[in-house]
């Protein structure tokens, strides 16, 4: 159920915190842009003395936001703005009981109990305000806080075509009898506001992208085109010739931009990054999944420790299976201009890994990629180690070289538990299910480096990656 949203801006401090941070100025199009994310925004108001800024009227006219005047007087104009946003608060919270989440644009700390008592009457309350001028109490008090200067790093949606572009509005321009001719301009834009068919799909990603950051799952179809048309009223699939929204998916997904999957319950489709699998789906196989060859001796011990710490080092037909499918998506991607993460990764991999020959199991595929990232080959483009499932990552080794960064993964392991790596045939049980690489090991041990202290308190203390967010 999409929620309800009342927005009240203390324009005079995030104003001044643009201004300070030097970010430009203040873009209510980007704030407003991520809000309709979240919900129907039924009430917006901003508060200031509009004389000092009227260059911000139009874009606030524009994205509906209602401008409460609050002209100085004598100086003493401190603190008016914020009373007046705090008594509308209130009023607004015990009048109208469908307005659930309130989101306050200020830094100021001074909004801290009027934060606390929206709560309190379970109001869900979101904050946004820029990163270095806003107070750490007022973060600490809402639900949610979001930095301004991460709005403006989004990409506005593609809306407005060439014909609107070729000649930009000029703010206040008057025609030759005086009148002024913003009215006239703004309709013949408006009517231009128009997307192409590549630009409707950028929208769609952009609106499936948005959707995802509040809860990584797979987003029904009609939630998708609610947001679109939040943030655009007039689109309208039949525009690009499908005759109804889910023809408009499917060709996104034949284009291999989104993934679609049944929505069994709710009916239509559930749509997902290509590399997102819906959880039924990845999760379907789980109770024909192939059991490993059975272990005994030190070979079971070894296992044993590993799954313990989350690390399933499973066989090297595995390893080598999902390895290569893993590197030849990435790849794919990387040619489309995807960002690779674990969330979105690891089901598409699962989903190819499904009808290889013999078939892996989607656990299995799991407990690989994560073996990858523990091992530290999966980095980010600075160069340091993926810790995160939704840090975006790059990978320059090719598939051999993982398989061996993998065992040495596993061997360096087991030998910071203090376990001697004496026993070379269990070692080859273990990883190859056979005895026929105990040589290999047995060298491979030898070449071992001795772990460092801290590395054997990251061992213990790491949170394994096991339970990846597809």
């Amino acid at each position: 159920m999409e929620q309800n949203l009342c927005v009240l801006i203390d324009f005079e401090n995030i104003s001044a915190g643009c201004d300070k941070e030097r970010l430009g100025r203040f873009d209510i199009q980007a704030v407003m842009h991520r809000l309709k994310d979240k919900g129907r925004i039924l009430e917006a108001r901003a508060y200031g003395d509009w004389g000092r800024y009227a260059r911000y009227k139009g874009q606030l006219l524009e994205a509906g936001v209602q401008m409460h005047e609050l002209p100085s007087y004598g100086g003493h104009d401190k603190n008016r703005a914020d009373i007046a946003l705090v008594v509308d608060a209130m009023e607004l919270a015990y009048t109208r009981e469908f307005l659930e989440t309130y989101v306050i644009l200020s830094g100021d700390s001074d909004f801290t109990p009027l934060v606390m008592r929206l709560r309190s009457m379970n109001k869900r309350v979101v904050g946004i305000g820029t990163r270095n001028s806003t107070s750490r109490l007022l973060i600490a008090s809402c639900d949610e806080f979001i930095f301004y200067e991460s709005l403006k790093r989004r990409p506005a949606p593609p809306r407005r075509s060439s014909r609107s572009q070729e000649a930009p509005a000029q703010e206040g321009s008057r025609s030759d009898d005086g009148r002024n001719s913003d009215d006239g301009r703004n309709a013949q834009e408006e009517s231009a506001l128009t997307m192409s068919k590549s630009e409707a799909f950028d929208f769609l990603l952009e609106a499936l992208e948005g959707l995802q950051k509040d809860d990584p799952q797979p987003v029904l179809a009609g939630v998708i085109k609610q947001s679109m048309q939040r943030k655009a009223p007039t689109f309208n699939e039949a525009d690009y010739g499908y005759n109804g929204f889910a023809r408009f998916l499917e060709a996104a997904r034949d284009k291999g931009l989104v993934g679609l999957a049944r929505a069994e319950r709710a009916g239509g489709y559930k749509v997902f990054e290509p590399g997102g699998a819906p959880p039924d789906e990845d999760t379907a196989d789980e109770d024909s999944e192939d059991s490993l060859p059975p272990l005994d001796g030190v070979a079971a011990e070894m296992r044993n420790l590993l799954e313990k710490m989350g690390i399933h080092p499973l066989t090297h037909m595995i390893r080598h299976t999902v390895v290569h499918e893993f590197v030849d998506h990435i790849g794919e991607r990387v040619k489309r201009n995807r960002k690779n993460t674990l969330r979105y990764t690891v089901g598409d991999t699962a989903r190819r890994c499904r009808k290889t020959d013999p078939p892996v199991a989607s656990r299995h595929v799991r407990a690989v990629v994560n073996g990858l990232a523990q091992a530290g080959t999966l980095r980010h483009a600075d160069g340091d180690p993926v810790r995160s499932q939704s840090a975006p990552f790059t990978l320059n080794q090719e598939p051999e070289e993982l398989l061996e960064a993998l065992v040495g993964f596993y061997l360096m392991t087991l030998k910071s538990t203090g376990m001697e790596l004496t026993d070379a045939k269990a070692l080859s049980q273990l990883l190859y299910a056979d005895e026929d690489h105990s040589d290999e090991i047995a060298e491979r041990v030898k070449h071992l480096p001795e772990p460092s202290l801290a590395e054997e308190d990251e061992v213990a203390a790491e949170d394994t990656p096991n339970e990846a967010e597809e």
